[in-house]
């Protein structure tokens, strides 16, 4: 039973984290283009990056070894930084970790995912 909860957590993780890298590319574009809709998106996106963060301490808690190339340290700074700047209407520097910090990280995620599931 756990391991089916393992292997499905990780088939909806490697499902879900490319939308997540595009995602971050997408609300920088909204940003940069003034389209208001961005807002909503960052906060979807958020919650979605939280679900991620949850999803991987769930599954290393149960079994160590399964994701264990899977280094979550860069992410809660990174998340911090993206608040602070939107905190402080940085809408440059909120770009910027969209574009060069935050996409590079959920793609790093996606290639480790690809290493489990093949």
């Amino acid at each position: 039973m756990q391991q089916e909860l393992i292997a499905e957590t990780l088939e909806t993780m490697n499902d879900y984290v490319p939308k997540l890298t595009e995602a971050s590319e997408k609300i920088a574009h909204c940003i940069q283009e003034h389209d208001g809709s961005w807002a909503d998106m960052l906060i979807a996106f958020l919650e979605g990056v939280a679900w991620f963060a949850t999803a991987v301490e769930g599954i290393q808690r149960l079994d160590q070894e399964v994701l264990a190339n899977v280094r979550m340290d860069g992410l809660a700074p990174l998340v911090d930084q993206l608040r602070e700047a939107l905190e402080h209407q940085d809408f440059v520097s909120l770009c910027d970790l969209l574009q060069y910090e935050m996409k590079p990280l959920l793609q790093s995620y996606e290639i480790a995912l690809q290493g489990v599931l093949h």
